[in-house]
């Protein structure tokens, strides 16, 4: 069996999109509920030194579509636009995410095969062709960074367990 670039990146991209989106849902309804502050959950950090929620929902979008786009470009570099400070604004991020990975088509994924890709930061820069830069960059940032927006829930109590951050897995159905 092969496997293609699309598939190995755009499906999980997208279950994983929707499940971090429900954890959203699920912070804003437990805000409203429990009269806690959006403030509270959205600017919540798991350490002093790391980024809050809303920087890591923003970063599932940057390392998704965001990856997709630069690959369009040969060229990524990371946004330095401040996160999201509302619900609305995680929404959108995610939402935008969702609508611009449903418009990849295998096609173009397969043109990218081979091509080249650089990330740029600063002084850093790290050579890439698309493929290893989706799978050994990209992807990975992106798992990283809905399991810190998934464990700064945890961390926080909320009643969460591993199948909200899966999301919904493509079972095969019946025949």
């Amino acid at each position: 069996m092969n496997i293609s670039l699309y598939d190995a990146v755009i499906p999980s991209q997208l279950q994983i999109i929707a499940a971090v989106r429900a954890l959203v849902d699920k912070a804003k309804t437990h805000c409203e509920e429990t009269s806690t502050a959006a403030e509270e959950i959205i600017g919540a950090r798991l350490i002093k030194d790391m980024q809050p929620f809303s920087y890591q929902v923003k970063c599932c979008r940057e390392h998704s579509l965001g990856a997709i786009e630069a690959a369009r470009e040969g060229v990524f570099t990371p946004s330095l636009v401040a996160p999201p400070d509302s619900w609305e604004g995680l929404y959108e991020k995610l939402d935008e995410a969702k609508a611009g990975l449903e418009k990849i088509d295998e096609a173009e994924m397969a043109g990218f095969v081979g091509q080249p890709m650089e990330f740029r930061f600063g002084e850093t820069v790290m050579p890439f062709t698309v493929e290893n830069f989706l799978l050994s960059f990209a992807q990975p940032n992106f798992y990283f960074h809905a399991t810190t927006a998934y464990d700064l829930l945890r961390e926080r109590g909320f009643r969460i367990g591993k199948m909200d951050f899966v999301g919904v897995p493509r079972i095969k159905l019946p025949a």
